[in-house]
């Protein structure tokens, strides 16, 4: 099957593909952070850009692409967030402007918007810098060009694309010497490239992959003198609405107020981020030409020391408690600062909590059971922390990483409304039944196939069965991404066969596997839109 055409519906999964993709690597991405500044969330703050473009994508999918590309755009101005992020959001705002009067486009077509995002993303910028993410979204875009006219088909096209892309990346070290210095590629870039290999990994007639990455580069006690934070040591971000002023024209205000400056975005709807020494002073030259919506300030320094120099405490510390060795590294990955992994039949000890608690180094810490049978645990170890101690009554884990992504971007820790966010994630536990039952009138035979969706159970006479049974519950014919975390006797060929199932008998879905390692079930499933 070849693709040679991308509307409206083709475009809303790509996003989603990338953004899958970006999260999946964020914390590599992350590590790899050093330039402009080495404060270790460019990964966080791409993905995050990506997740809101996605977000609106995903909600006019079945219109032309016009308009789907304007969607994500806008979506991603709103929620663009550090350097990298304003960036890819002023590509997809250049992509959106290429493509306003079209319901589809050919490769040809999709070349000339990739080049048109590039441009833009330089226009945002004071002053670009070659060997970033700028670089790298350039030479996929000229790849793109000097193929699309003899090359119809978009999985032929990108793998291409994909490949010049990493090929630039790989020179970035070369035109930028604090990347050299610290012996990485740049981070902006590596998450374009991860965006676009999510792409490819979801292209009809793409099998499982491994991308061309992860890097995991050795994260050095100290950065050298060239990658200090210097004098803007404050990340500012400020969307503004009703503007009075075109980008360009507060470019020129803002320009002798920091470095770092990226005003993206046109009237009414400008994004601002500057790294600046006075954000009182930027923010009210800002809302001097419109009314500030959001706006974010962070201390650079105070990440950079907490990154690479000491571990102070934190506002707010992340505690997951987990079933699996692969779900704690996933917890991690996801932004937790210390894990509690439990094994088969036995639940954490208050002296496990509380020491996982100080471990979190955090003023306030965030517990998250993901497993309800924690809670007398998590409540004595509350009872006797040094720290104020916030218990999210967390199902699964699956509902724990919604719950981490929701903190991630800034939610507050409060617990109804953190769980209110993770209760549109559709999550089933699928294991081989451990006697013969009744549950609810279903009949369930020793050792069968068996699924628990929402305290409703399910069973097949095989487990591939089940599975196509359990993602058709979870409404998998309306699309979405579902993940698979195997454990139990599941082995990674086993994931990667089911998950080769479920994209042939599901076409509008997105399938992921990892390893979770939880003994007590074969598959935990999740669905998300």
């Amino acid at each position: 099957m070849t693709i040679t055409t991308l509307d409206g519906r083709a475009f809303a999964k790509f996003v989603a593909a990338g953004t899958y993709f970006l999260r999946k690597y964020r914390g590599v991405v992350d590590d790899l952070n050093v330039f402009p500044v080495p404060d270790g969330d460019t990964g966080s703050n791409m993905y995050l850009t990506a997740r809101a473009a996605m977000a609106a994508a995903h909600k006019v999918r079945d219109e032309p692409l016009s308009v789907v590309a304007a969607a994500a755009a806008q979506g991603s101005l709103l929620g663009a967030r550090g350097n990298s992020g304003v960036i890819l959001s002023q590509m997809m705002r250049g992509f959106a402007h290429t493509v306003r009067h079209r319901e589809t486009i050919d490769t040809f077509q999709l070349s000339v918007a990739m080049k048109d995002a590039v441009t833009a993303a330089r226009t945002a910028l004071r002053k670009p810098v070659e060997g970033t993410i700028i670089t790298v979204a350039g030479a996929a875009a000229d790849e793109a060009y000097h193929l699309a006219v003899r090359e119809p088909d978009f999985y032929r096209l990108v793998t291409k694309t994909v490949r010049a892309a990493n090929d630039a990346l790989e020179h970035t070290p070369e035109q930028l010497p604090a990347l050299k210095e610290a012996g990485v590629v740049d981070s902006g870039g590596a998450g374009f490239c991860y965006f676009l290999e999510g792409i490819l990994h979801f292209l009809p007639d793409a099998t499982v992959r491994a991308t061309a990455f992860p890097r995991r580069p050795e994260r050095r006690t100290v950065f050298a003198h060239k990658q200090a934070i210097g004098e803007y040591r404050f990340c500012t971000e400020f969307v503004l609405e009703d503007a009075t002023v075109e980008a360009a024209e507060l470019r020129d205000l803002l320009e002798r107020k920091g470095d770092s400056l990226i005003v993206a975005g046109g009237k009414p709807t400008l994004k601002v981020h500057i790294h600046c020494a006075e954000p009182p002073d930027v923010r009210a030259l800002v809302a001097s030409y419109g009314t500030i919506a959001r706006e974010k300030i962070e201390n650079m320094e105070e990440q950079h020391h907490m990154l690479v120099v000491d571990a102070p405490r934190k506002p707010l510390g992340i505690v997951a408690i987990v079933p699996g060795d692969g779900f704690a590294g996933i917890a991690r990955e996801l932004g937790a600062d210390a894990v509690v992994t439990t094994v088969a039949g036995a639940n954490p000890s208050v002296r496990d909590l509380l020491v996982a608690c100080n471990a979190a180094l955090g003023e306030r810490v965030v517990v998250l059971l993901n497993d309800p049978n924690a809670r007398l645990a998590a409540v004595e170890a509350m009872k006797l922390a040094q720290m104020p101690i916030v218990i999210v009554p967390t199902r699964d884990v699956l509902r724990g990483f919604a719950v981490q992504l929701e903190l991630a971007n800034g939610a507050d820790p409060d617990p109804e409304a953190l769980l209110a966010a993770a209760g549109s994630l559709g999550v089933a536990n699928v294991f081989f039944a451990g006697k013969a039952t009744s549950v609810g009138g279903v009949a369930i035979a020793k050792h069968a196939p068996t699924a628990e969706i929402g305290g409703v159970v399910s069973t097949a006479p095989t487990l591939a069965e089940l599975m196509v049974q359990t993602v058709a519950t979870l409404g998998g014919e309306d699309g979405g991404l579902v993940t698979l975390y195997y454990g139990g006797a599941q082995k990674e060929r086993d994931a990667q066969r089911i998950a080769a199932l479920l994209g042939e008998r599901f076409a509008e879905i997105s399938v992921e596997y990892y390893y979770g390692g939880q003994p007590a079930s074969q598959f935990l499933v999740s669905l998300e839109r």
